[in-house]
């Protein structure tokens, strides 16, 4: 009995210094190019936001509405210039890149400037898909701290250029919750990253992002062979 109290004992204590080790080791991560707000932003090209929850399918959660307030505000100063939404499609009935999308339009972005992930299911899934499909080498994230300081580390080690704006705008729900939450989600995108090199569970076709001037060039060529 004194043997297994022992034995558990020296187990629990290297499991919770592997626990502190690897939060101490994905935190180190983000101490650069990180801003609270969108002015002192340099003028970027794309920027991504991540899903969270959605209500009824048609609104977005108040962490979920202030990603894309601050989103929106870096569009509205030009800061920056095309959006990726990333969100679960999974469900007919729960779509969050839509519901996302159809808030910035509301919000007057042009639509043209969205562009939608539907397979983002979680962190890592959202910035895979952002550099393998959508040829981002390039970003602005724009999350909540509890969640911008993981994100700051997947994006690193995907050798991603990543510059990060904290949304926090008010006080949240279960804000304990998401802080005890991301412990675990720290230990999950270490195994992801430097032991299983995961991939997504769907990758499709490369989608590029268009400049404005690439779309005006299409636009022209329409039109003069509409003319024909």
């Amino acid at each position: 009995m004194k043997k297994y109290f022992i034995y558990s004992s020296l187990f629990l204590s290297i499991l919770l210094l592997f626990i502190v080790w690897v939060n101490y080791y994905v935190l180190t991560y983000s101490k650069e190019d990180y801003y609270y707000n969108v002015e002192w932003l340099d003028n970027k090209y794309v920027w991504l936001v991540f899903w969270a929850s959605i209500l009824a399918n048609k609104e977005p959660s108040d962490i979920l509405k202030d990603r894309l307030k601050v989103a929106y505000n870096a569009y509205k100063l030009w800061k920056i210039k095309k959006i990726i939404v990333s969100g679960d499609n999974s469900l007919v009935n729960h779509n969050e890149p839509e519901v996302m999308k159809q808030y910035l339009i509301k919000e007057w972005v042009k639509e043209f400037d969205i562009y939608q992930d539907y397979a983002g299911f979680d962190t890592y899934d959202s910035l895979y898909r952002a550099h393998e499909i959508f040829w981002v080498d390039e970003l602005v994230l724009f999350t909540q701290d509890f969640h911008l300081k993981r994100a700051m580390y997947i994006s690193k080690k995907m050798w991603i250029k990543t510059y990060w704006v904290e949304t926090n705008l008010q006080k949240y729900l279960k804000e304990s919750y998401n802080n005890r939450r991301e412990i675990f989600a720290r230990i999950k995108a270490f195994f992801e990253i430097e032991v299983f090199k995961s991939k997504p569970k769907f990758l499709w076709d490369k989608v590029p992002i268009i400049s404005d001037e690439e779309l005006q060039e299409i636009k022209n060529w329409l039109l003069e062979n509409k003319s024909e």
